[in-house]
């Protein structure tokens, strides 16, 4: 496999991770802003040729996965804590 080959099944693989993560968020707000955030990050930058820019991106985006997930969880316990309506 070719490095641009293995760099778009890295992108592809994080790119469905981050979207699945955000309906761990506890609130369908939530929920759309990282499904949102995370489709225009991808589309803005699939034009990317660079491979040091792409890997960049590949580990930007890779950090974001691990905040995402880290969020959801403190959020969904915070918001079960307070006992809060999670249908904001």
């Amino acid at each position: 496999m070719s490095a641009t080959a293995a760099s778009r099944t890295r992108a592809m693989s994080l790119y469905r991770k981050l979207l699945r993560s955000a309906m761990k968020m506890p609130t369908p707000n939530r929920q759309k802003y990282v499904v949102n955030k995370t489709r225009d990050e991808f589309r803005l930058n699939k034009a990317i040729s660079d491979p040091d820019e792409i890997e960049f991106l590949i580990r930007l985006a890779d950090t974001n996965l691990d905040t995402v997930l880290v969020q959801a969880e403190h959020l969904t316990r915070l918001f079960h804590e307070n006992g809060q309506n999670t249908d904001q």
